[in-house]
């Protein structure tokens, strides 16, 4: 770990925890709780033992993702924490503590004091990663994390907007001054603009038929679309990767009435469930063009591509 024992009194829940890295912003609404989440997965299913701490008392987000409720929470009889087990994960978050409606109006020491127990009388047990979710800022908590857990690393995240950046050279200063390494910066919700805008390229994978969930082979077939996107992208082209659903016809009405359900409220439901479930996949669709075949809005778009008379 980057800090040694001699420096810091470990406790007892963290001896067992082999890497503890830390997820900074200095400024909020950046997106670092998503990142923390997702980091946090793709150790999992790299085979990993990971754990997640949503330390941000103030706005906690992890029980929210995660889905979860205070009342799943357990005690043992010494009244250490059970953390939550989530896709696979161990977690604990403010969020499952507090009431959901009523916020924490706490002062510094307060807030500092309650980031150190969930960690501390937390039962981790053995783990490869614990991945802690800092509140933005650097204040308090921040410098109490800083000082009082052996981090093993850091990574800062931040937007590009310039005010974004301003604070995240900041953040990045304090990280430094206590010594703590820093293994990357995310520049999240960032774009490339092609400079050759006249160099254009369509890019379309086939309209799901929307049955509800999706499967394999749409993973399958949207990832080799948003390669393709991505890679035209960054060759300089001006790129449309537009989104459809294949929502008209036979198979949808009767798909609705074997649910006993209204055609029009069957696909649209399917539709919103899929749509969630490609966006997760954080695939590069143009959602602003979107269409379904089955709405009143895509009748001009089909009429646009009819031939004006018959090719034989």
């Amino acid at each position: 770990m980057a800090q040694t024992e001699n420096k810091l009194r470990i406790p007892e829940t963290l001896r067992k925890v082999k890497n503890i890295v830390g997820i900074f912003s200095a400024k909020g609404g950046v997106g670092k709780s998503a990142i923390s989440l997702q980091i946090a997965l793709a150790l999992k299913d790299k085979g990993f033992k990971v754990g997640l701490v949503d330390a941000d008392i103030y706005g906690p987000s992890q029980s929210v993702m995660l889905d979860s409720s205070p009342g799943e929470l357990q005690l043992t009889q010494d009244k250490i924490i059970e953390p939550l087990s989530k896709e696979g994960i161990k977690f604990i978050s403010m969020g499952l503590i507090s009431n959901e409606k009523m916020p924490v109006i706490w002062r510094g020491p307060m807030v500092s004091g309650a980031v150190m127990q969930l960690l501390s009388q937390t039962n981790w047990g053995e783990l490869d990663y614990l991945i802690v979710d800092t509140p933005p800022g650097t204040g308090d908590v921040q410098l109490t994390l800083l000082q009082r857990i052996p981090l093993t690393t850091s990574i800062v995240v931040t937007t590009p907007q310039k005010v974004a950046i301003s604070d995240c050279k900041k953040g990045i200063e304090m990280i430094n001054k206590l010594n703590i390494p820093i293994s990357g910066l995310i520049e999240n919700m960032s774009w490339f603009k092609p400079d050759q805008s006249d160099k254009k390229y369509y890019c379309l994978e086939m309209f799901p038929y929307p049955s509800g969930k999706i499967h394999m082979g749409h993973v399958r077939n949207y990832t080799i679309g948003d390669v393709l996107a991505r890679y035209k992208l960054m060759q300089g082209y001006n790129v449309l990767h537009p989104m459809g659903w294949d929502s008209f016809g036979m198979p949808a009405e009767n798909a609705a009435r074997s649910n006993n359900l209204d055609p029009k409220t069957w696909t649209e439901k399917n539709i919103s469930v899929m749509k969630n479930q490609l966006k997760k996949l954080g695939l590069s669709i143009d959602w602003d063009k979107e269409i379904s075949t089955c709405s009143p809005e895509s009748v001009s778009y089909t009429h646009l591509t009819l031939p004006t008379k018959r090719i034989v």
